[in-house]
């Protein structure tokens, strides 16, 4: 399950260890859906800070540009 605090994993996205996935939680509708880090890191860069990644989503089903956040969820490792 995707947590809400992001500062607990390191303080920017090239710090991410590889095997935790991002995942946008719209704060009007509760929509949720993976992000990928390689098109956030094309965008602003691998050294954008974590907390602030939710601040520049938008949701994919309402448009809800307010109150997102950015969940992290770890993938199982072998």
């Amino acid at each position: 399950m995707p947590r809400e605090n992001a500062a607990d994993y390191g303080s920017t996205l090239e710090l991410l260890p590889e095997w935790y996935v991002l995942v946008a939680k719209c704060g009007k509708c509760r929509h949720q859906g993976r992000i990928e880090r390689r098109a956030i890191a094309g965008i602003h860069g691998w050294g954008v800070d974590l907390n602030s990644i939710g601040r520049m989503l938008k949701c994919s089903r309402c448009g809800n540009r307010e109150g997102n956040k950015l969940l992290l969820g770890k993938l199982p490792r072998d």
